[in-house]
């Protein structure tokens, strides 16, 4: 029995839907569905979690020559043992993490460096535009000489704190994230 069909014949034993396996391994339902199809093959360590999900061993998976045996030579895990924190993780930010791991960090860290570095351009760009002009043309005398005329300025400080707020959290995420997966 080749590879996919006994990835497809041990997920329906052990009673789990494709993309109830895709969560527990890490990858897309798609992916689980390419490894049953024949069309792709699993990575090593993708490899690695599918026999200990199906409690069977990795040379069993790859022995062509070898049926599957009557009953599993251990229980399944429960979901519970094999989650980290990054599997907590809901939605579009959750399938991200798990997908890239700490290259997401990375990702986006870079689009904070890029959000930081367009709000600095654009904040310089508006001061030399305005460095000609008197002060008082951005005063607005009926709402108490408040500054209401430039909000390219209000919004590249808001671009800047986003950028900034992004640059930190990718490179917290991509350090935590590294740390983990070389343990």
């Amino acid at each position: 029995m080749k590879l996919n069909e006994k990835i497809f014949q041990c997920r329906k034993r052990s009673g789990l839907s494709q993309e109830e396996l895709a969560d527990r391994v890490g990858v897309s339902r798609q992916a689980v569905s390419k490894w049953e199809l024949g069309t792709a093959l699993p990575e090593l360590d993708k490899l690695k979690l599918l026999a200990k999900t199906f409690g069977v061993s990795t040379d069993w998976l790859l022995d062509d020559e070898q049926e599957i045996p009557q009953e599993p030579r251990q229980e399944t895990p429960p979901v519970a043992e094999q989650r980290s924190w990054v599997e907590d993780v809901p939605g579009v930010i959750g399938k991200l993490l798990r997908r890239y791991g700490w290259l997401f960090g990375v990702y986006l860290g870079v689009a904070g460096a890029a959000f930081l570095g367009l709000g600095t351009l654009a904040k310089f760009m508006i001061g030399r535009m305005f460095s000609g002009f008197d002060s008082d043309f951005f005063m607005a005398p009926e709402m108490g000489n408040m500054i209401t005329n430039d909000p390219v300025s209000i919004m590249a400080t808001v671009i800047m704190a986003v950028g900034a707020v992004l640059l930190v959290v990718g490179i917290v995420l991509a350090v935590i994230l590294k740390r983990k997966g070389k343990k």
